[in-house]
């Protein structure tokens, strides 16, 4: 009867532990998921995130292997290269954006000079 009782105990906890997992792993899916939809969005919480650019134009220099380039093309605005920032969390204005190994773009309002 004792062992009886015993394997009832391992099992209830069994049960109680596969329980308190499943709800674990669900919140981390969700802060995944809602860090995932962030990145998608264009900008993390931080807005400091890394940018893609569509187009990069007139080169003027080279960051170790990696070319700079004086005009980027991000999200259909075009920036012009402003600064070097070595850490992606690096602040940043809200006309900023970072592209790797480093390289910070601002956005200006009139961007006449830029050939198109």
């Amino acid at each position: 009867m004792d062992i009886v009782l015993l394997e009832l105990v391992l099992w209830a906890g069994l049960i109680c532990f596969l329980w308190a997992m499943k709800d674990s792993l669900g919140k981390i899916e969700s802060e995944l998921e809602k860090s995932a939809a962030q990145r998608a969005a264009g900008r993390g919480l931080h807005g400091n995130d890394t940018a893609h650019a569509d187009r990069l134009s007139d080169p003027i220099g080279r960051l170790g292997d990696a070319t700079i380039y004086r005009f980027a093309m991000i999200d259909g605005q075009t920036y012009e290269f402003d600064h070097v920032a070595a850490s992606r969390d690096a602040t940043l204005a809200t006309n900023q954006r970072w592209l790797p190994p480093g390289l910070v773009y601002s956005r200006h309002d009139d961007m006449s000079t830029v050939n198109r």
